[in-house]
């Protein structure tokens, strides 16, 4: 029965985009572009290095937590997921510190808040939805903490610069290929949900929002008031878009980390920032 559902929906899908297909090629060519200009190369180029750090045994001197915790904070969403499980296969930590880790390792990329959310907001907000969301995560962090020890890891002797560029290489582009794939996917069907209902204003925001990240943000300058904006970003930062929660399951897919650990990571993350959003932004 699920199985019919999901292939009559696809093939409604298929003919609304076989219908609608200049609105939706147009929209797919400006949100790649976008999709290049704001996340593509700084994420392929921190997940190649963080790998390579790996390799040559930055964690030796470094706690895997606050290498994961660290480099999620300077590469944004969905690398939370990504290095997490990265460290989980290459046993650096077990499956009880992955679950309490990807509760709270869910950052917007930096420079994309201070420089393109800054100018649909301001300077001042947009350092208030970051600050927000790190004070919101360290929260967090401390309601799901766990006892629970890091692995020994035995010192990697054998490590080949080339091997393990390449190897980089390909486990970046294979992350990068999953969060295009589930942005474009949500694009589309966000796209014929406006274009059926014809939603505007608030309506159009959250739609987006819901669906894709990039593109529900972005639709905030539709709003006149820019405090509201600051807190619709923050929602759908905190909350996860369907893209996003869809690339972090592909990621975990296969794995012991828990999804759920991730939604309940999001909701009480949530709750916090914005508490302190509205208390810094007043």
């Amino acid at each position: 029965m699920k199985k019919k559902l999901v292939l009559s929906m696809l093939v409604i899908l298929l003919l609304l985009i076989f219908f609608n297909s200049d609105y939706i090629i147009k929209n797919i060519i400006d949100y790649t572009k976008l999709f290049i200009t704001n996340l593509a190369f700084y994420t392929l180029i921190m997940y190649v290095i963080a790998s390579l750090l790996v390799d040559y045994d930055l964690l030796e001197v470094l706690n895997p937590k606050s290498f994961i915790t660290i480099m999620s904070m300077l590469s944004g969403f969905p690398s939370g997921a990504k290095y997490t499980k990265d460290l989980v296969d290459k046993g650096y930590i077990n499956s009880d510190v992955a679950n309490y880790l990807i509760t709270y390792t869910h950052f917007p990329n930096p420079l994309f808040i201070l420089g393109s959310v800054s100018q649909i907001i301001t300077k001042d907000l947009a350092l208030y939805i970051l600050l927000s969301i790190y004070i919101g995560n360290f929260i967090t962090s401390r309601i799901f903490k766990v006892k629970s020890e890091i692995l020994n890891i035995q010192r990697n002797n054998n490590t080949n610069f080339s091997t393990s560029l390449t190897t980089a290489l390909m486990q970046a582009f294979k992350t990068i290929i999953i969060i295009y794939g589930n942005c474009i996917f949500s694009l589309i069907i966000g796209l014929l949900i406006i274009k059926t209902f014809n939603f505007r204003g608030i309506l159009y925001c959250l739609t987006f929002g819901a669906i894709d990240l990039t593109k529900g943000i972005f639709s905030t300058i539709l709003l006149n008031n820019k405090r509201i904006r600051g807190i619709l970003i923050l929602l759908f930062i905190n909350l996860a878009s369907i893209s996003i929660h869809g690339q972090v399951k592909q990621i975990l897919n296969n794995t012991k980390i828990s999804y759920k650990n991730f939604v309940k990571g999001r909701i009480v993350s949530c709750l916090f920032s914005l508490g302190i959003f509205i208390i810094l932004s007043n």
